[in-house]
């Protein structure tokens, strides 16, 4: 079986990079993409993947990061969908530039970038592509409102494209994890609780294998 070309968002830190971890350990070819050229480049050097700097809010940059890989790989075989933001704290004191950033990062990158990679997976009549969602996107919480609106949108667009492409090929899986010890979890409840990066990232792997253990379409819950 030849190795899998994989793409992650957010690949620099917490469960993006765990999971760029996670395929490389099983021989896999795997490109990752952020916004910071400091970390993508320690990211390059200590995992040696191909490292792009681009903005999932930029349809333009997300289609220029998916072409590298394709390029690099000669193919597209799995997408993980990483990128987020959150802020916390009472809606009616958010600022609306707040309220914008985790729309068009939590909600139009995962569909730009899913939109990006669909053309060639459906070419290649196979694909997986797998959504980090949140527990907060199947319970509502207050103080992270607008986190929780856009993950329940994730959780959404995972089941509507699973309709479109389950039958030509394509799994699509979302992943609905609880507390994760990352920096996002740092700045919300002030220290890193929750399970390591590590365990999703491996059921992450586990999605895109030949042995998911879960229905196409499904949010994975963890924790």
């Amino acid at each position: 079986m030849a190795a899998q070309a994989v793409l992650v968002t957010g690949g620099t830190r917490g469960i993006g990079y765990a999971t760029a971890q996670a395929f490389l350990a099983q021989g896999a070819h795997v490109a990752i993409c952020g916004t910071n050229p400091e970390s993508l480049r320690a990211a390059e050097h200590a995992l040696e993947v191909l490292a792009v700097r681009a903005d999932v809010r930029d349809p333009q940059q997300v289609q220029s990061f998916v072409e590298q890989a394709r390029k690099r790989f000669g193919r597209v075989d799995v997408l993980v969908n990483n990128a987020g933001v959150a802020w916390s704290g009472d809606f009616a004191d958010e600022a609306y530039e707040s309220i914008a950033r985790q729309i068009d990062v939590n909600v139009k990158g995962v569909l730009y970038t899913a939109r990006a990679v669909l053309p060639y997976m459906l070419e290649q009549g196979a694909g997986v592509i797998i959504n980090i969602a949140s527990g907060a996107g199947l319970t509502a919480f207050a103080g992270i409102t607008t986190y929780s609106a856009t993950k329940f949108a994730v959780v959404g667009f995972t089941e509507a494209l699973d309709q479109e492409v389950r039958d030509r090929g394509i799994r699509v899986y979302g992943v609905c994890p609880g507390r994760v010890a990352t920096d996002m979890q740092q700045a919300y409840a002030g220290r890193k609780i929750g399970m390591p990066p590590e365990q999703v990232a491996k059921r992450i792997a586990e999605l895109a294998g030949p042995k998911p253990r879960a229905r196409t379409g499904s949010c994975v819950t963890l924790g």
